[in-house]
């Protein structure tokens, strides 16, 4: 299977035989500059990184990284620092408290520099830094249920995500996350994850995991909304290995990078391949290392819960979190972690943790990471030790 490129405008096809063909949208990639984020993290230290996206926050292992500059985020201008969402039940976070705001009078695209009267545009990076995250009250359906992989659907506030327990989670739309449950798009009985919407696709634009009788499994579908799902078909390969599980696919569609994890080499591994070429590569394991102190580990755990910004410069995912030993702490509890991307779709350096939204102690897993499309908030998931998901936003502050 390969992508091929179009000018904006043009529809894509999908050619479900041998390979099969993708089409995907080259949608117009704004050009990026250094940035820098600087804050201290639960070990005191503070990071200074340049580079290309939205979202590291800085880990507590003192040291500077150079990156090259790129871009994060979306081509879309969307709403203000805090989208709508949940409001209530905000979470104890790993990071610093932060210093109350000064006073600012911002614009929408726009959010409050922590401490200060300046208003900084979401779609500049030179400083990445999020406020306390709140719940999204009213998407959970009970104790029991968990909500997981929120995903933007469209510029806005509306948002895809998972829910349900793990041996039953279905596929949900919501338009507005502050007015209740959403909405199921997939039928009753099967077992679904990872959710991504890329506008752009004009034949499937939905992507998504199943638990099948040959392991879980990707595919696509085209979703209309509000719950309209048609065209549900499998992946070809290599994105899908006949005998394997293959699941959370991330895209950059201005790239045609696609990473996704897969068991297809006896372990569960987070490949990548950039699909763009006339010719592409086979996918590979991508070379990822995380930041613990001043150690860098290798990427672990069963599930990374990768995503990608547009511009493919940005990879947010999660890893249990480690000791400089990079041994697992906290009893193998996942921590959310930002790596810059660089023009060929690996890693520019170390995987900083997102300091400000770990919670360290008390077991806590934090998952699933994605920014909203208007790069102001982002968006995941934490059990609190509990084991039962909830969904957080985080406003860029």
């Amino acid at each position: 299977m390969r992508f091929r490129l179009f000018k904006p405008g043009r529809r894509s096809r999908l050619l479900v035989s041998g390979l099969g063909s993708l089409g995907v949208l080259a949608l117009g990639a704004c050009s990026g500059k250094a940035f820098t984020a600087d804050s201290t993290g639960a070990s005191g230290g503070s990071v200074s990184v340049s580079g290309g996206g939205s979202g590291g926050m800085a880990a507590g292992s003192g040291g500077e990284i150079p990156i090259e500059a790129g871009q994060g985020g979306s081509d879309d201008s969307g709403s203000a620092g805090a989208p709508s969402g949940g409001s209530a039940g905000e979470m104890p976070s790993g990071g610093s408290a932060g210093k109350p705001q000064v006073g600012c009078d911002c614009l929408v695209g726009e959010y409050c520099q922590d401490g200060t009267n300046r208003c900084r545009k979401c779609t500049d990076f030179s400083r990445v830094e999020f406020g306390s995250p709140q719940r999204l009250t009213t998407l959970a359906q009970g104790p029991q249920s968990s909500e997981r992989f929120a995903r933007p659907a469209i510029p806005g506030s509306a948002l895809f995500y998972v829910s349900g327990a793990p041996d039953e989670s279905k596929l949900m739309y919501t338009a507005s996350p502050v007015s209740g449950v959403g909405t199921a798009i997939t039928s009753a009985g099967q077992v679904e994850s990872g959710p991504l919407y890329v506008r752009g696709f004009a034949d499937q634009n939905l992507f998504f995991d199943r638990q099948q009788p040959g392991g879980r499994k990707l595919r696509m579908a085209l979703w209309t909304a509000p719950a309209v799902l048609t065209k549900d078909d499998p992946l070809p390969e290599p994105f899908n290995a006949p005998g394997f599980d293959d699941y959370s696919i991330a895209i950059s569609p201005n790239t045609g990078h696609v990473y996704w994890m897969s068991t297809r080499d006896g372990q569960a591994e987070l490949l990548w391949q950039a699909t763009s070429a006339s010719a592409p590569p086979a996918p590979a394991v991508l070379d990822l290392k995380v930041k613990a102190g001043m150690a860098e580990c290798p990427r672990s755990g069963d599930d990374a819960t990768p995503w990608v910004n547009l511009a493919g410069t940005l990879l947010l995912f999660r890893n249990p979190s480690l000791n400089e030993d990079c041994k697992p702490n906290d009893s193998g509890a996942t921590d959310l972690f930002a790596a810059p991307l660089g023009k060929d779709g690996t890693p520019l350096a170390a995987a900083i943790p997102l300091a400000s939204l770990n919670v360290t102690g008390g077991m806590s897993t934090e998952t699933d990471p994605s920014l909203a499309s208007d790069a102001c908030t982002l968006y995941f998931a934490s059990d609190g030790g509990t084991g039962n998901f909830d969904l957080y936003k985080a406003a860029r502050n």
